[in-house]
């Protein structure tokens, strides 16, 4: 792209040919996402550091006819098909009853495989662990999966069972490339849907009130008719275990593999990408793969679609937030926003600021907001002389989100007015202004701002005696004045109330109700707000 903030449209030219040629043709199943238009296209230098890394270094595969992952060269030309090593189940589970079902969109299912058990991690040891019997529920079983992926650089040779694990086949096809079912998932708790303890669930229909084209087949099982999700997903484990864990975090070279298996699979089968689904997702108290783990592999898809010229991927990642009137560019940032949206209603304020700056997610949403978000690059102190309170400060007391800021030297004992401006610590957007009638009674302020590593926090200001003329939505610069405090006969030195919230804060809770409940504790504090102090 040309300017490095902006979808150049310049750059869609070159794909418009390729466009009008796919436009003879319909795919089986595609029609809900056609649309006449040019989907967006990025280029691979203005992608997110995070991102860039673990993209560039995507193994080229593809899922032929014949139902087997092969692997190419960078050019395109085909190596050869990857290791197949078949689980037990797969061996003796051939029938045609044991094919998935074909009336019913499938999904993907992503699982770690569970490394803190005793087993050898190569090709022979992960075997051992999915043929060996174990209870599920009330009776002994084996479990399976499609694909298993470690964190070695992939091969088309042969598997040797003392090798280590890069990316496997574990199950054979049937002989015209149909799939043939894993044993993954537990039967469905509809016992825990119908006590609305399926949050997963009421997430998406949450979201769906503001995105009626969003749906998922995570949906689908606890709300239609009773199925069994073995029969219509394809199984990917994944080796490790505890990915939330940054001792545990997959590897760059690990996590471009299960991308690679991703796009081959849902290529191969038209799977969407809302239909990348967790083991969490489906079966409550299983912590595989992790939601930030989740929601990281849903924006790296959404990424490569952007960047890869293919058509058909990018209906099967952005289609389904296509208005019949709508615009691409348009789809594109619905499922971004649905990425981060989702994961917001599911993990903790703390740990979307976690995922947001891990992926630099901000940092590839201004691409899609075409340069309207605003960086912040540099902070200052909201006030030019200041001096922390010896009574207030964070988490002292244990009610307290923020730290009471003085300014240096003022003393109101002799009834002199002492008034001083506050400024906005960084560029960013105004999200609230108006009266605050708890902890720090006065005018208030909340701002929004862009962090360079791509995470999302909100600076807070409240004890103002008055605002600026302040519009909630717009854009204002680094050090732009706020308000002003001011002593009274109540307050001999004033004070600015400060305090520093993660983005997600604002989604869940500030948008509600701008101020912090009066009976909120350490740890609700904690989940939702940073150390102020670090930003001083």
């Amino acid at each position: 792209m040309g300017d490095s903030r902006r979808l150049s449209r310049r750059s869609f030219l070159k794909f418009v040919a390729a466009n009008l040629a796919a436009a003879s043709l319909r795919i089986p199943g595609d029609d809900e996402f056609w649309h006449p238009e040019i989907w967006p296209v990025m280029e691979f230098d203005d992608l997110p550091p995070a991102a860039k890394r673990i993209l560039e270094i995507v193994p080229q595969t593809h899922i032929n006819q014949e139902g087997y992952l092969i692997l190419s060269e960078k050019g395109g030309q085909p190596l050869g098909q990857v290791p197949l090593a078949r689980t037990r189940w797969n061996l003796e589970r051939t029938q045609p009853v044991d094919r998935l079902h074909g009336n019913v969109p499938w999904g993907i299912v992503l699982h770690w495989y569970g490394d803190k058990e005793n087993f050898t991690p190569t090709v022979a040891g992960y075997l051992r662990g999915f043929d060996s019997l174990r209870w599920v529920t009330n009776y002994l079983t084996r479990t399976s999966a499609h694909f298993l992926v470690g964190a070695n650089a992939p091969s088309d040779k042969p598997a040797r069972p003392q090798d280590p694990i890069a990316i496997l086949q574990t199950q054979a096809p049937d002989t015209d490339g149909w799939p043939f079912l894993a044993s993954h998932l537990q039967p469905l708790d509809h016992q825990a849907h119908r006590e609305r303890r399926q949050y997963f669930v009421r997430a998406l229909y949450q979201l769906g009130y503001r995105e009626p084209r969003l749906h998922s087949i995570l949906q689908d099982y606890f709300d239609g008719p009773r199925v069994d999700p073995n029969l219509n997903t394809i199984a990917i484990e994944i080796c490790g275990y505890d990915f939330e864990h940054p001792e545990h975090a997959p590897s760059d070279e690990q996590i471009a593999n299960v991308i690679s298996v991703i796009w081959a699979t849902m290529k191969r089968y038209r799977i969407q990408a809302v239909n990348i689904l967790g083991h969490h997702e489906i079966q409550l108290g299983k912590a595989d793969p992790g939601k930030k783990f989740l929601a990281l592999i849903r924006y790296l898809i959404g990424l490569k679609a952007l960047v890869e010229n293919d058509i058909s991927m990018k209906r099967l990642v952005f289609g389904q937030f296509l208005d019949q009137d709508g615009e691409p560019e348009q789809a594109v940032r619905r499922y971004f926003s649905f990425v981060r949206d989702y994961l917001v209603l599911v993990a903790t304020q703390k740990e979307v600021y976690e995922w947001e700056k891990a992926s630099n997610y901000w940092i590839a949403f201004d691409r899609f907001a075409e340069g309207k978000i605003r960086i912040a690059r540099t902070f200052r102190r909201p006030l030019d002389e200041l001096q922390l309170s010896q009574a207030l400060n964070f988490l002292k007391p244990e009610n307290h989100e923020g730290i009471d800021l003085l300014i240096r030297g003022a003393d109101n004992r002799y009834n002199k007015t002492v008034t001083s401006d506050a400024y906005l610590v960084a560029d960013g957007i105004c999200l609230f202004i108006g009266e605050n009638d708890r902890c720090s009674p006065g005018q208030s302020a909340i701002f929004s701002h862009i962090q360079p590593d791509g995470a999302q926090i909100l600076s807070v200001y409240g004890n103002l005696n008055e605002l600026t003329s302040l519009r909630a939505g717009e854009s204002y610069p680094l050090g732009y004045r706020v308000g002003t405090i001011q002593s009274s006969r109540f307050r001999w030195n004033p004070s600015l109330h400060f305090a520093v919230a993660f983005g997600a804060t604002w989604d869940t809770d500030l948008k509600i109700q701008a101020s912090i409940p009066i009976n909120a504790g350490t740890s609700w504090i904690q989940a939702r707000y940073l150390n102020p102090l670090e930003y001083l």
